[in-house]
């Protein structure tokens, strides 16, 4: 299993921002505003971060 800052930059190169915390942990903070299709985008950059991770 890879670290949170690998899922971040990951992440980023998918176009979501997200910050890592301790090592282990993703912080996620969208906007009060955000649209469903931006949360749909920010959980696929996720999903397939960490299943890129797993993969090797």
């Amino acid at each position: 299993m890879g670290t949170a800052r690998e899922v971040c930059e990951r992440m980023l190169r998918a176009g979501v921002l997200a910050k890592d915390t301790h090592g282990q942990t993703v912080r996620l903070a969208p906007p009060l505003v955000v649209t469903e299709s931006e949360l749909d985008l920010a959980v696929s950059a996720l999903t397939a971060a960490v299943a890129n991770l797993q993969e090797g």
